[in-house]
């Protein structure tokens, strides 16, 4: 078998080759910048939470989702009032509407609450 190059092979491998180490190269500088962004359709409409942020102080965030029932609120209120601690409850669902007291309850303690 023979491998035959004339000018025009010889210009589209080479136009190949630095298409794709321009790509590599491209790729890995997104990679390594943590800043970049790269936003698709399907992520500007679903919104992800955040899990861990950037602070100099030792911090912790609480929270605490309310989807099945309100039979430990009143506990779990009495337990972060004694210790001097605010979270943030997520209400899931139609909890709201089923435990209005309760919601209530959490709101005039100081706690923040989100409707997820």
């Amino acid at each position: 078998m023979f491998l035959v190059f004339n000018k025009e092979k010889i210009y589209a491998y080479l136009v190949s080759a630095i298409t794709v180490i321009v790509l590599f190269f491209s790729a890995g500088m997104l990679i390594n910048n943590k800043d970049s962004i790269i936003e698709t359709s399907a992520q500007a409409q679903k919104k992800l939470p955040i899990y861990n942020v950037d602070v100099k102080d030792k911090k912790i965030a609480f929270t605490m989702n309310c989807a099945w029932n309100d039979d430990d609120i009143d506990k779990i209120l009495q337990v972060l009032e004694d210790n001097d601690v605010k979270i943030t409850f997520f209400i899931v669902g139609d909890w709201l509407d089923k435990y209005n007291e309760s919601a209530k309850k959490i709101y005039q303690a100081g706690h923040e609450i989100r409707k997820s």
